[in-house]
């Protein structure tokens, strides 16, 4: 009988991110304030005790989370690739911006809950290209006319285009 081999924990841990990307934010705070509990986990994201419950179900279910004596860490098989994923990832308050592969997901953390959406990486790449070669901006008629999408989805790229504008201005200061 073949073994089959596992995939690197980085792999498997991006491949849990694309089926339940809400995750990610369970899992950056519990790799950015390690040995909480769920009680201290709520009160530091923000979120509901439920949506922290699940969250952390499901993170220990896939195992990149560990509970020792109700607090928990992120478990050391995949601490090396949540700490390659968080940094590509850009914090503004409760807005997060997370580069995955190629795709950019845009966090928000409200009224307890964690919203979420996703825009191609090419989407972006194609209006900042465009924005740097004019030195001007585009209004959303002219990001939907260019990559040949609906308004609310040119509407998504330029609000990514302006929080990742603030991360450049953030990071260099």
């Amino acid at each position: 009988m073949e073994k089959t081999e596992k995939p690197p924990y980085s792999v498997l841990f991006k491949n849990t991110i694309r089926e339940k990307p809400w995750l990610f934010i369970i899992a950056y705070y519990i790799y950015s304030y390690p040995g909480l509990s769920i009680e201290e986990l709520k009160n530091t994201s923000g979120l509901k005790i439920d949506v922290v419950k699940r969250g952390v179900w499901w993170l220990k279910k896939v195992g990149v989370v560990e509970e020792r004596n109700n607090k928990y860490y992120i478990s050391t098989t995949y601490s090396k690739a949540l700490e390659s994923t968080i940094l590509n990832t850009c914090r503004l308050g409760d807005t997060f911006i997370l580069l995955l592969d190629e795709v950019y997901i845009v966090y928000r953390v409200t009224s307890g809950r964690i919203q979420y959406w996703s825009i191609p990486l090419k989407y972006y790449e194609e209006i900042a290209y465009y924005e740097r070669a004019t030195s001007g901006s585009y209004t959303l008629s002219n990001i939907a006319q260019i990559l040949g999408v609906d308004l609310g989805t040119a509407k998504k790229v330029h609000r990514l285009i302006d929080l990742i504008k603030k991360c450049w201005q953030r990071s260099n200061k």
